[in-house]
């Protein structure tokens, strides 16, 4: 299938399910007017060269971002966001409880279009299985990030939020990938565990954006709201005594140890991905490679591995809230 027709066929797909929303039909419409990037399903189409199935890769793709969908309507209600992808948040603009009832509602939909994906009677258990999980990981992440309280172990703490939250979604297209190119449920597992380690890694580069500017630091809302992110857990346990979020602001020094124990943090999960990617399919194991270089590396991807993660790939032998992944 041409990659433009994929692309146009997974958003037809995707707004077909999500907007077929009765009372809710007109919030749905207002979110979708707007869509992401849709990094999921490329990850997703990129890891699966070999299916046939094109229809079921395009049901799988779409209840992965059905349910990342779901995950942002319900974030920027937590968050109290206003504008996501230039558009008034569905919680701005149609209250909370739309917005709440609006994220049930695309979970719902994301189990459905799994349910009416054809030919794949053999392992609709398996994929349907697999999505409950990641959902219920991701919920999980999401209500220990909001308790905020690490009980002293502020890195335990923070990886424990990160793999669930982040990691989840990320490791979600990886299993349905595996599970679509081969159908067994054996290399499931590695799929999750590097997808956690992606996840585990994104979410340390996106704590220390804020740290470009430092003088900053300290009306940044993390900063404002206490938030235990990778630089905090780091400061914590380098200077267990000291009060994390004013060394990193006052403190230059703690805070360029705190930064560099952070990147060992982030090479340490890109180093577990790998390693973990290496026990999945070896063209599986190229698209995390390319993955890493164009999502989690500031460095230009050059390297000819990167031709196997680009947007819409032909399937044959690129206050206000954006999602980064």
């Amino acid at each position: 299938m041409p990659s433009s027709l994929i692309a146009s066929t997974l958003e037809q797909t995707i707004r077909h399910y999500g907007e077929d929303a009765n009372a809710l039909t007109v919030a749905a419409k207002h979110h979708f007017s707007r869509p992401g990037k849709r990094t999921r399903a490329k990850l997703l189409f990129a890891a699966s060269p070999l299916t046939k199935n094109s229809l079921a890769l395009i049901h799988a793709a779409a209840a992965v971002e059905l349910i990342h969908e779901a995950s942002i309507v319900h974030d920027d209600i937590q968050d109290r966001t206003e504008y996501r992808r230039g558009n008034k948040t569905v919680w701005h603009k149609f209250g909370a409880n739309t917005a709440l009832l609006l994220g049930d509602h695309l979970v719902a939909c994301a189990f459905k279009a799994i349910a009416e994906a054809p030919n794949v009677d053999s392992i609709r258990g398996a994929l349907i299985t697999t999505l409950s999980a990641a959902v219920s990981r991701a919920a999980s992440g999401q209500h220990l990030q909001l308790t905020n309280h690490a009980s002293g172990d502020f890195w335990s703490f923070y990886y424990d939020v990160a793999i669930n939250k982040t990691g989840a979604l990320i490791a979600l297209p990886l299993q349905l990938a595996v599970l679509l190119e081969s159908g067994q449920c054996a290399s499931v597992t590695s799929a999750a565990q590097c997808g956690e380690q992606l996840g585990l890694a994104y979410q340390i580069l996106d704590d220390l954006k804020p740290y470009a500017t430092p003088d900053s630091l300290a009306s940044h809302e993390d900063f404002v709201n206490g938030v235990i992110t990778a630089p905090v857990a780091a400061c914590n346990e380098l200077f267990s005594r000291k009060d994390p979020i004013q060394s990193l602001i006052d403190h230059a020094d703690r805070r360029a140890l705190a930064l560099r124990l952070c990147q060992r943090w982030l090479n340490e999960a890109l180093m577990h991905a790998r390693h973990s990617a290496a026990l999945l399919p070896e063209h599986c194991a190229v698209v995390v490679e390319a993955f890493i270089k164009q999502q989690l590396t500031t460095a230009p991807a050059t390297t000819r591995q990167t031709d196997n993660f680009k947007p819409w790939r032909e399937r044959q032998a690129n206050s206000a809230r954006v999602e980064a992944v």
